[in-house]
């Protein structure tokens, strides 16, 4: 068995076994969102994508299983795919579009596990495992996938500071899937921020994120990102985003819009 089928299978077994014994805090939330964005990414030719993912997530006691729909509307030539759940700069593909056309269509599904290591007080400081896993339902002939599966574990941090800080930390390894005539490297990622109540419902949080290439000789991804969330008295969350990328290996320039309730 291959390291990625390991990683994956253990992560659905240790759901499997552990979700349905988990009694109490349980509830669901439905989120989408509209995200924009648009970079060379390092290839000297502009790609516009507009990403609108379906999330639906349940909570346990210890832990979170969540799973993503998403579509994907890209301008494609034939430089840029979608590998690792973002666009990535790649050589030697093949797509059916030609040069100023869009490509869109269903992008890849993931599912998500949290499982809640330590917690301290009321949520004051919070410590958990995390798992992926990325099903290849895009269309790679489109550049919207590579066709193959890819999966994920990592740790997320988080720690209530003085004067309503929240410090922020996340790290994450992900075993890419390489389709025939690519290498993909696996990818490990990182990113740090915080996050602090700006008002009665409003909440604000900066992150900076960073992750190896996933094609030898190209940039390193790194952005900083800012978004507003609102809870508003009717339940809903409405929340924005924007991106700003630091490197040839991310997006000029990110901005989502979206919106999450609990069920």
């Amino acid at each position: 068995m291959r390291p990625a089928a390991f990683i994956g299978n253990l992560w659905i077994l240790l759901f499997c076994v552990l979700s349905p014994s988990l009694a109490g805090a349980e509830d669901w939330k439905l989120s989408s969102s509209a995200d924009f964005d648009t970079g060379n990414y390092g290839t000297g030719q502009r790609t516009s994508t507009v990403y609108v993912p379906f999330t639906l997530k349940r909570y346990y006691t210890y832990s979170t299983l969540s799973v993503t729909l998403p579509y994907i509307r890209q301008s494609s030539r034939g430089l840029v795919t979608w590998v690792g759940g973002r666009p990535a700069r790649i050589s030697g593909a093949s797509v059916k579009t030609a040069k100023g056309s869009y490509a869109s269509g269903i992008g890849d599904i993931l599912a998500k596990g949290t499982y809640a290591l330590e917690t301290e007080g009321q949520d004051s400081f919070y410590l958990a495992l995390a798992g992926t896993l990325k099903l290849p339902t895009a269309d790679k002939t489109m550049g919207l996938g590579t066709g193959e599966m890819d999966e994920g574990a990592g740790v997320e941090f988080s720690k209530d500071m003085r004067r309503g800080w929240t410090l922020l930390a996340d790290w994450s390894l992900t075993i890419i899937g390489s389709p025939p005539g690519q290498s993909y490297s696996n990818q490990v990622a990182f990113d740090f921020g915080f996050s602090r109540k700006a008002g009665r419902d409003l909440w604000f949080t900066m992150l900076y994120e960073t992750s190896s290439a996933l094609v030898r000789g190209n940039p390193d991804p790194r952005d900083i990102s800012g978004m507003l969330d609102y809870a508003s008295v009717a339940g809903n969350h409405y929340f924005g985003r924007f991106l700003l990328g630091l490197s040839d290996g991310s997006p000029d320039l990110g901005i989502s819009v979206g919106v999450s309730r609990r069920l």
